[in-house]
């Protein structure tokens, strides 16, 4: 490989959202997604973690504007963003396709091996081939 020549990234690498990588975030998010206003105990505790690791988790959301939080007393509120809900749609999206083609290999490693696996042909953009039908 040439100093000019790059390595070709998938599209789908490109449309991942680094924040949204560690499953705590993703979670938080999807939690979030219908957009209405959470008390943050609630969501904290459907992710069954405690203040200490949650807390970090939702001041890096808010930071980047995926969430938005309103303090009522003691009590804090959270709610996703249309940024957030927006990223949250187009990393999911990504997710699908990494899915999709992790199955594609596993299923060409497996005929290569002479091994079968079971093909799921159903995505988020219709039928896909299975490796087999390639």
């Amino acid at each position: 490989m040439t100093s000019s020549s790059q390595p070709i990234t998938p599209a789908f690498q490109r449309e991942l959202d680094p924040l949204l990588l560690l499953p705590v975030r993703l979670f938080i998010a999807c939690l979030l997604a219908d957009m209405r206003w959470r008390d943050d105990v609630t969501v904290q505790g459907v992710l069954r973690l405690s203040e200490r690791k949650f807390a970090p988790h939702v001041e890096r959301l808010r930071a980047a504007g995926y969430v938005e939080t309103l303090t009522k007393g003691r009590r804090v509120e959270l709610r996703l963003t249309t940024l957030g809900l927006d990223r949250l749609t187009e990393h999911v999206k990504a997710l699908d396709k990494v899915a999709s083609m992790a199955a594609e290999l596993v299923s060409r490693g497996a005929q290569h091996s002479g091994r079968s696996t079971r093909c799921d042909k159903r995505s988020a953009d219709g039928p896909k081939p299975c490796a087999e039908d390639l």
